[in-house]
């Protein structure tokens, strides 16, 4: 019991040092180069919680589908707004679907790791109004449209599939 604690100790320790480490950086290069300031690149502290959230999960496996949700969504936001941040934010008035993306990666994060439909099915919505809307940003959405015919077609003909499938193994069985 005793060892386990001084581990978990070590881990924590380990990983609020990084951190720290991390930030002191940050605040270094915003010193050094002037370009590559607080205001630039303000998006990377989003990465300091995800950061912790990842020492949750080296802890404890079990908690994976926990973790995984916002992890996903707060990279995915580090990563844009660091893109809108080193282009234009003006960007943003086009690419709000983006807002839609990141808990859509979230929930089919959580799918693959958990396993449970209920979980895919928020990322499909939230993925499909993402693509929707892109589409009709772009003014073209018979792409879109015949993708969600195709996907569509997929989860009409999945359960035919798989009857036939299951049929066909029992009788060679």
């Amino acid at each position: 019991m005793e060892e386990k604690r001084s581990k978990e100790y070590n881990f924590g320790v380990l990983v609020l040092g990084s951190v720290l480490v991390g930030v002191g950086l940050l605040l270094l290069v915003a010193n050094i180069i002037p370009y590559l300031g607080v205001a630039k690149l303000w998006p990377l502290f989003m990465l300091i919680p995800a950061a912790v959230l990842v020492a949750v999960y080296i802890q404890d496996r079990r908690k994976l589908a926990a973790v995984i949700l916002p992890v996903i969504i707060l990279v995915f936001y580090c990563g844009y707004f660091l893109w809108l941040n080193f282009t234009t934010w003006h960007y943003a008035a086009t690419t709000w679907p983006n807002f839609l993306i990141g808990p859509g990666l979230g929930f089919l994060g959580l799918y693959f790791a958990a396993r449970k439909w209920e979980f895919l099915i928020p990322s499909i919505i939230l993925l499909m109004l993402a693509a929707i809307f892109y589409a009709a940003i772009i003014e073209n959405t018979m792409i879109v449209g015949i993708l969600f015919i195709a996907i569509g077609l997929l989860f009409i003909l999945k359960p035919l599939i798989l009857a036939f499938t299951k049929k066909k193994n029992e009788a060679i069985e």
